[in-house]
């Protein structure tokens, strides 16, 4: 699923899941804490986003 089709608060639990898979060092499927760093970088700058377009319509 694209980033842009996500529900926000999809994306905020996938930032959670990063984070937890980062602590426990258990990376699942993104095999490398470089995927996951990635994966959690991507859907926090599309949360920034979203953000900053709420902002703007305000």
């Amino acid at each position: 699923m694209e980033l842009k089709k996500m529900p926000t608060e999809y994306l905020k639990q996938s930032i959670l899941q990063c984070e937890d898979r980062l602590a426990w060092e258990n990376y699942g499927l993104m095999r490398t804490e470089h995927r996951v760093r990635e994966a959690m970088r991507d859907y926090q700058t599309e949360l920034d986003k979203r953000k900053q377009t709420e902002l703007d319509f305000k």
